[in-house]
């Protein structure tokens, strides 16, 4: 895959999400066989290796806890084949709990056939935990 083809894909994935969160425009856009490995050492950290299961392991707890969408801004993305680094922000996110949930993010991410098929998500390892207390 080229740049301007993973390029044009998380374009169109991360405008939208910008826009309406991690919701089903998101889910549509990522293989079935989605490896996702959150890293450090949250509730939700761990590698995750279907559509299905990242959905119900990490978005269907997120959602369930934040009071707001996640809708991010991106920072940056640089490209190099398939692969990516997104750098994005979310400001104003909180959980039920009251817990601040706005933070900086980083994935690298890997795209074939218009479809991410691969996340390595980097989080605030303390705001993961005050979501989940």
């Amino acid at each position: 895959m080229d740049n301007r083809s993973t390029t044009a894909t998380l374009d169109d994935v991360f405008s939208s999400v910008s826009k309406s969160g991690f919701g089903k425009k998101f889910l549509d856009r990522l293989a079935d066989d989605l490896v996702f490995t959150a890293t450090g050492t949250s509730p939700l950290a761990g590698r995750y290796t279907s559509k299905a299961e990242y959905s119900e392991k990490v978005l269907a707890p997120l959602h369930e806890r934040l009071a707001t969408p996640i809708r991010p801004t991106i920072e940056q993305i640089l490209v190099d084949g398939e692969w990516a680094t997104v750098r994005f922000r979310t400001e104003g996110v909180r959980g039920n709990n009251g817990a601040d949930f706005s933070m900086q993010y980083c994935w690298l991410i890997r795209v074939a056939d218009d479809r991410i098929v691969e996340i390595i998500g980097f989080y605030d390892t303390k705001k993961m935990l005050d979501l989940f207390a």
